[in-house]
């Protein structure tokens, strides 16, 4: 187990977001202390806000988009997993009725003016909720690929030009040196090619898996033959009709699905595979043969097309130590474990090694993932602005509207601060049902996606679906920075209504 407390791993996860977070949440106990503390404020307010009486037609309305979310909702029940074309009209007929049904739920309770701005919020809470979402779920999916086929930290204590027996050397002294970490699991030597072997006539890489605990990342992605064979005895008869003992070995390989489909090769079959410049650069490469054992797939299009995995008797037998380099592989419990532990490592190892971990080996990756997610959500966040200056115009609306109202409360002894408050509360109102609504909208979104599973091009996108991932850390942060623009877009009509002269609204009674 990981010697670090669980408060401080949170806490150090969480560093960048404590800040708004804090912020927010701040304000939102202030909003709620305002809303639910002072009674006659919010009753003006909320006076104010609803809808004088609720027509025949609103109710009516609000009862068929009920039934139509439920309508849509039980034909994708009832298609899916067998009819594609039904499941897909059942997702968009139950998100258009319930969006329907919210415009009504509000045209119920608040006047036209503030539904409008309601509405604003609502659409822009939801869409922030699905992209954080689905930006999230590409990550975490990414993450969940690159953790299955890389290990959490690599250490290489050797260049190319060292042989193998100094190299297998070394991984033993790296081993006995990190056996101690905490939140270790396991360690493991591997080996890749420092370049790419022609397997037939399509380019790939190898990496030589030890099999002496059992590789279990590699039997999880299993999906054809068995990964036992790949370090049992293999023979091909196309090649050795009859199998001769002073002959070359045969080897043994799993092939990613789609390197596989490239190929057309399947399990049983045997294949050529070529090391370029492994006697030098003027000398023809070596070629030896092997069989296939087994078919893996990832879901990730670039490791299922571009890797195939040998096991390290194979790989010592292939080449000297300047075709693949060899290491050991590190696994914790947590992988941000790793990320943390990196500095002990290299104290531990020295400046020969190189240590390298899960995310700076796909730097480039995550950081992309990151930028595009901060981009996407700045520019999905001004659409709460833009309904913030909905919130504005509604609010002056009310004020320029209920001028001789507001002259009556101050003529009855309410004080600017209590006008003040009225309006506060109002905003705050408007707030909290937009946010409220919007994050369960947003939520009704990404639970249809999940379920629906939106199918993408794996060549493209890298993965077979849409992935949805939800967090409760980012949905706080939407909720808390939502309720503090509507707190701000506020302050301007309430205080405009406290300075509001008695005179002036009494001038016309």
């Amino acid at each position: 187990m990981s010697s670090v407390p669980l408060a401080t791993r949170l806490l150090g996860e969480s560093a960048p977001w404590l800040g708004p977070i804090g912020v927010g949440l701040a304000i939102l106990a202030a909003s709620v202390f305002l809303f639910f503390a002072y009674r006659f404020e919010r009753f003006v307010a909320v006076r104010y806000l609803q809808r004088t009486s609720p027509s025949r037609a609103i109710r009516v309305g609000l009862t068929i988009t009920m039934a139509g979310v439920a309508a849509g909702l039980i034909m994708l029940a009832a298609a899916h997993g067998r009819a594609r074309g039904l499941e897909t009209a059942g997702v968009v007929f139950a998100l258009v009725a319930a969006l329907a049904m919210l415009l009504f739920v509000l045209l119920r309770v608040f006047s036209v003016f503030t539904t409008v701005s309601t509405m604003g919020v609502v659409l822009g809470v939801a869409s922030l909720v699905v992209v954080l979402a689905v930006t999230s779920g590409f990550e975490h999916e990414f993450q969940d690929k690159v953790l299955a086929i890389n290990a959490h930290l690599i250490v290489t204590s050797y260049g190319l030009e060292r042989d193998m027996a100094e190299a297998e050397q070394d991984a033993e002294v790296i081993k006995k040196r990190l056996a101690s970490l905490p939140g270790l699991e396991r360690m493991s030597t591997f080996s890749f090619t420092a370049g790419e072997v022609m397997i037939g006539k399509v380019g790939a890489n190898l990496k030589g898996v030890d099999l002496s605990d059992g590789a279990p990342e590699l039997q999880r992605i299993m999906v054809a033959g068995s990964l036992a064979d790949l370090g049992r005895p293999a023979h091909c008869a196309e090649a050795q009709p009859v199998p001769d003992p002073a002959a070359e070995p045969v080897g043994r390989i799993i092939l990613g699905s789609e390197l596989a489909h490239r190929l057309h090769s399947r399990v049983g079959e045997c294949l050529q595979i070529l090391v370029p410049f492994s006697g030098g650069i003027d000398s023809a490469p070596s070629a030896y043969t092997f069989r296939v054992v087994g078919i893996s797939s990832l879901g990730f299009h670039e490791y299922d097309a571009r890797l195939a995995f040998i096991n390290l008797e194979d790989a010592r037998r292939m080449g000297n130590a300047r075709q693949s380099i060899f290491g050991v592989e590190l696994r914790f419990t947590d992988p941000m474990q790793a990320v943390r532990i990196e500095p002990e490592v290299e104290r531990r190892l020295g400046p020969e090694a190189r240590v390298i971990d899960w995310k700076t080996l796909n730097r480039n990756l995550f950081a992309a993932l990151s930028m595009q997610k901060l981009v996407i959500a700045v520019l999905l966040f001004f659409i709460i602005v833009v309904a913030a200056f909905n919130i504005i115009a509604s609010l002056m609306l009310i004020v320029l509207s209920k001028v001789r109202e507001i002259a009556i409360l101050a003529s009855m002894g309410a004080r600017a601060a209590t006008l003040l408050r009225v309006f506060l509360a109002a905003g705050t109102f408007v707030g909290f049902a937009g946010t409220g609504l919007g994050i369960l909208y947003g939520l009704a979104i990404c639970g249809l996606a999940a379920l629906y599973g939106y199918p993408l091009d794996p060549k493209v996108y890298l993965i077979a679906r849409l992935p949805v991932q939800i967090s409760v850390r980012e949905i706080l942060l939407v909720a808390a920075s939502t309720q503090l623009i509507c707190f701000v877009a506020t302050l301007y009509p309430a205080v405009r209504a406290a300075r509001l002269r008695v005179v002036d609204g009494l001038r016309y009674l």
